[in-house]
This record gives C-alpha cells, sequence and structure tokens, in this order.
C-alpha cells in the first residue's frame, strides 16, 4: 500500500484535493511517470495480476497507460471494446499492437439476448449522442419518462443548468450510445473472465466531471464504488501524454497525423458544437475529408437530425 499512501501524504500538504491536484499535476513528467507505476503496482498488489484489466481504446492515452502498465507486467491483459463504428485507423492500430506482443482481446456489443447492438439500433432506440452527455441525458430522460415526475424534473433540470438544450425536447437525442455499444460490454466482459479491478487511462483535466470524481476518490478506487478502478494517469495533462509519446516514441494512432484529437467512435456528436470554435472544423466537416465512405453514410441516416439541432458537418 505504499504508493497509495505516498499520494495521500502529498495531497495531506495542501488545504484542500483541488489544490493537490493541481500540484500533482505540476509535477515533472518522471515524477508522474514514477507515482503512476505505484499506483498500477497497488492495484496488481491488490487484486492479484490475473484479477486486473486495462480498459483500452486504442487512444493516444490508452497507449501510454499500456506503455506503464507493460512495463511492469508485459502480459497484462488489455481490453477492447469494438463498438462497430471505430475508425479504420484505430482497428488496425489494435491489429499492430497485438503484433506487438500486446494481450489484447476484443470485446463486441451482443445484447444479453444474444443480438448485436449497432449504432444505427441504438439511435432508433433511445436516440443520437449529440451536444454533451449530460444534456443529451436530460433530454432522453424528458423524452422517455414513464412518470410525470420524472418528465419535470428533466425539465426543471435542462431549464437550470442548459437553457439552451430547451429547444431540442422533441429531438430524437440520447446518452445511451457508449452505455450500450462500449461500458456494459465491457464490464459483462470483464465480470465473465473473473476480474475485480479495472485500469484506466482518464485525465482529471478533461472535464469537470471527471476533476470533481478525483477530488472525491482519488486514482485508486477500491472497495468504494460498485466497480474498481485504478487511474493512474487522473493528474496527467495532455502534453504530458504528448511529451511521453515523444520520449519514448511510442506508436499511436495515425489517426491523430489526419488532424483529428481523439480516436472514439466516427459518429459520436458529444462536444462536436465546440470543435469549429477550438479548431475551425468539427469531426463530421473532418470526416467528410478522410472517410467519405462514411461520412456518407452518416448525413444519408442522420442529417434532417444534424439540421434540426444546428450541428454543421
Amino acid at each position: 500500500m505504499v504508493c497509495k499512501n505516498k499520494e495521500i501524504t502529498i495531497l495531506r500538504e495542501f488545504q484542500s484535493r483541488n489544490e493537490g491536484l493541481k500540484h500533482l499535476q505540476k509535477m515533472t513528467l518522471e515524477q508522474k511517470i514514477n507515482l503512476s507505476k505505484n499506483l498500477i503496482l497497488n492495484c496488481i498488489e491488490t487484486f492479484g495480476d490475473q484479477k486486473v484489466y486495462i480498459s483500452f481504446s486504442g487512444g493516444k492515452d490508452s497507449a501510454v497507460l499500456s506503455s506503464l502498465a507493460c512495463s511492469l507486467k508485459p502480459s497484462i491483459l488489455h481490453l477492447f471494446s469494438d463498438t462497430g463504428c471505430e475508425y479504420p485507423e484505430t482497428l488496425a492500430f489494435i491489429e499492430a499492437e497485438r503484433q506487438r506482443g500486446k494481450n489484447i482481446v476484443s470485446v463486441y456489443p451482443i445484447c444479453r439476448d444474444g443480438s448485436m447492438w449497432t449504432f444505427e439500433r441504438i439511435v432508433a432506440t433511445y436516440g443520437y449522442p449529440l451536444f454533451s452527455k449530460a444534456i443529451a441525458n436530460g433530454i432522453r430522460t424528458y423524452r422517455h419518462a414513464k412518470t410525470p415526475i420524472t418528465k419535470q424534473h428533466a425539465l426543471d433540470y435542462l431549464a437550470r443548468m442548459y437553457p439552451k438544450a430547451l429547444s431540442y425536447l422533441d429531438c430524437n437525442i440520447s446518452d445511451l450510445c457508449c452505455e450500450k455499444l462500449k461500458k456494459s460490454p465491457l464490464k459483462r466482459t470483464a465480470r465473465h473472465m473473473q476480474m475485480q479491478c479495472s485500469i484506466i487511462g482518464t485525465l482529471a483535466e478533461e472535464s469537470q466531471i471527471r476533476k470533481r470524481d478525483w477530488i472525491t476518490y482519488g486514482s485508486n478506487i477500491f472497495f468504494q464504488k460498485k466497480d474498481n478502478q485504478c487511474r493512474p494517469l487522473s493528474f496527467w495533462t495532455s502534453q504530458d501524454i504528448w511529451s511521453y509519446i515523444k520520449l519514448y516514441r511510442l506508436p499511436i494512432s495515425i489517426l491523430y497525423n489526419q488532424g483529428y484529437k481523439r480516436n472514439g467512435c466516427m459518429y459520436c456528436g458529444f462536444g462536436v458544437c465546440s470543435e469549429r470554435r477550438k479548431f475551425g472544423i468539427n469531426r463530421f466537416e473532418r470526416l467528410a475529408q478522410t472517410h467519405p465512405q462514411q461520412y456518407k453514410y452518416m448525413v444519408s441516416r442522420w442529417a434532417s437530425l444534424f439540421k434540426e439541432c444546428g450541428i454543421p458537418y
């Protein structure tokens, strides 16, 4: 338990965990590497090396996480969720990592009844992932509420937190895509394989939700939630990730050479509205340039929804 105590000791030096996080984020890359490895070792020592796995997306953060973990346990299990709408470059990278000796098992979105979930089926059943998870959750809850009270609560929440979203209450929007295509199949497979803890490559700086979660629980969340998690990159920044990749000449997906900031699913609309302001082009517009066949498929089915919601494509 030395590694966990080390993190706690650092945090106790500060008046708040928020200040502690800022301190951790300002550490040198070498210090972060050492602390991250200690957190992974803590996970392995707590649950056993045959009971932990890396939740592997094929993105740059996952590549760094895998590199750190494999330096300690080369044969560590990686579970990759093949959602059916991954970029071809992601799938090629996954296969290349297998050829380099990584222990990667692909997980597919099979429903409990044995049928296969597809992105198109998800949208038809629940709605399209647009705007943000919080907004999509509010709209989906409002549209599919089973009681008037639940419907009103969703309406009140959106009015209070995201008033602009009230214009889209009748749009076919939902937050359940990732849950059905990725999270649930992954957890179900992990339980079937009797895994006890996932090692994930999330960064606290990525969102306020992840920052607040780290401030509440820290990097290693053991025996506190339904699922045990080791999050050894939480206090890293995006710049740290790129510095590590450059320093160790780490192979990553060529998708990043095409201008993409994330890999994820090709048709995901979460965060797409802000990309134009930040980068001058959003992922849908970039998809038209880099993957015209997939773009044509997307537009042929959901262009009317994008227009209804004011999404540039």
